[in-house]
């Protein structure tokens, strides 16, 4: 494995940063009015939706594994600072909410392939309860990473502008 010094490993996880955020962003976004479509387009769409959110499994593990391998955003005592704290919660709830989706296209009754080729509505039975019960799920999730998404934000604006250090005479 090449070797990087602290400031490129920090670049290429401020590069995963954002590339997460967009896909994240999109795909909290593009849920939202997936059932007011007709059959055909409904169907087109989850299959990107999904596809996105398996982009967006996988872009998490590769993120994680990055941070834990190169010793990134651990300084000491990190439980003690919120953002921290917010930053490891954040992790696994974005890995549950694709997997809450999953579950919820396993039960659905339209055949829903992630790239096209990844059949997650084959992995169980049609069930409009239960695939009823994981969207509601999915649903929540998605509230409460919006919510923890905003927040993150603030943060990282309120530690930006506010709490940056002076820049001293020009």
């Amino acid at each position: 494995m090449a070797k990087y010094t602290k400031a490129q490993a920090y670049k290429i996880a401020k590069v995963l940063h954002w590339i997460a955020f967009v896909f994240i962003v999109f795909n909290l976004l593009s849920g939202w009015r997936l059932e007011n479509f007709e059959r055909d387009v409904k169907i087109v769409l989850m299959m990107v939706h999904s596809s996105v959110g398996t982009t967006i499994f996988l872009l998490m593990l590769l993120r994680w594994w990055w941070r834990k391998s190169h010793k990134l955003y651990e300084p000491p005592r990190w439980w003690k600072r919120p953002s921290m704290v917010l930053q490891w919660v954040f992790y696994p709830l974005v890995l549950l909410q694709v997997l809450i989706g999953v579950a919820q296209a396993a039960f659905v009754d339209i055949p829903i392939l992630g790239f096209g080729f990844i059949p997650y509505s084959s992995l169980g039975p049609d069930n409009p309860a239960v695939s009823r019960t994981f969207l509601t799920m999915h649903q929540w999730m998605a509230w409460l990473l919006i919510v923890l998404t905003i927040i993150h934000g603030v943060d990282r604006g309120r530690t930006a502008f506010i709490e940056a250090p002076a820049a001293g005479p020009a």
